[in-house]
């Protein structure tokens, strides 16, 4: 399972963050940060209808889109956290993750409140 706030990865990696406006520059790199927020509440819908509905594909599917997604935009904890339900998930299918529901829920919300501070 996923280690605790106190000994995990950090909420985000600010140095990503602007490795990333590096990159892409800065105009560029608020417009992922703000679709990765946009687009937040849809994938945990996407990934608790998935687990409710014990769909393994679907579940995989979203799980890795968070996982990607979160790594790009600097999100540590919630990446660490998709990459704990990919396990999960391989070894004992989506219904193993409702109990993990609520730590996404709440992972996603801190990430997003951090992220949001860091725009401006």
């Amino acid at each position: 399972m996923m280690a605790t706030a106190e000994h995990g990865p950090d909420l985000i990696a600010r140095e990503q963050l602007l490795e990333l406006t590096d990159q892409l520059g800065p105009a560029s790199c608020r417009e992922f940060i703000s679709n990765f927020i946009n687009m937040w509440e849809s994938r945990y819908e996407r990934l608790r209808r998935a687990v409710t509905g014990a769909d393994d594909a679907a579940t995989m599917d979203v799980v890795l889109s968070i996982k990607i997604s979160s790594e790009m935009a600097g999100a540590q904890r919630l990446a660490e956290l998709a990459r704990c339900a990919q396990q999960r998930l391989a070894h004992s299918g989506a219904a193993a993750l409702v109990s993990m529901l609520a730590l996404f829920a709440a992972c996603g919300r801190e990430t997003i409140a951090s992220l949001l501070a860091a725009l401006d």
